[in-house]
């Protein structure tokens, strides 16, 4: 589902990762560590095509990675509290995005889904700007699962989550047992639920 073929990424002279090779099959969880400056943010915004190799090759699904292709298969959270409009409320963050992949009442029961499998009810017709970094974090993740993505990218996405809704985030992931996810977390627990890890070095 995702792959990495010599993929090098640098900045100016400095090499963030070389001759990286990758496969994430569907149904994977990976979980990518490192310290800081490893390049673990950097890798998922190149799978995410938001940022351009150096060298070599990404694909999401046989597809070049950020082509329309790639995108319609890939769902990614890299900054859980961010990246939401922050005067509407999360049911309407939520309803534009399932309106754009969706259309019609098909967007209205997906939103439907993820705001009860979220627990995002309470607080779902309050403008994102008045809530927390944990609600926000919340909405942002359960966003990036409208549409039924076959794969994932989350960073930190546990950075503002509480033990209640890490384990509401690992529920949703577990109902769907096809989705490839990559995930970049500090959380000890989130180990344990990875198939694999892969540890990226830091570069000097």
């Amino acid at each position: 589902m995702l792959r990495l073929r010599s993929a090098s990424r640098c900045f100016g002279r400095d090499p963030v990762f070389t001759g990286l090779d990758l496969d994430v099959p569907a149904g994977t969880r990976l979980l990518v560590t490192g310290g800081n400056g490893s390049g673990k943010t950097t890798l998922l915004r190149c799978l995410a095509g938001a940022l351009s190799l150096t060298g070599g090759e990404a694909t999401v699904a046989g597809h070049p990675a950020g082509s329309a292709q790639a995108r319609r298969v890939l769902a990614a959270c890299l900054s859980p509290e961010q990246g939401l409009y922050n005067k509407l409320s999360g049911h309407d963050n939520l309803m534009l995005v399932a309106r754009l992949r969706l259309g019609g009442r098909a967007a209205a029961r997906a939103v439907g889904q993820v705001q009860e499998e979220f627990e995002i009810g309470p607080y779902a017709e309050r403008p994102m700007e008045r809530c927390s970094a944990g609600m926000r974090a919340r909405v942002s993740v359960a966003r990036a699962l409208l549409g039924g993505p076959a794969a994932l990218l989350l960073d930190e996405p546990g950075r503002s989550l509480d033990e209640r809704a890490r384990g509401l985030l690992w529920a949703a992931l577990d109902r769907r047992p096809e989705l490839a996810c990559v995930l970049v977390s500090h959380q000890r627990e989130d180990r344990g639920r990875c198939g694999r890890v892969m540890t990226l070095p830091v570069r000097r």
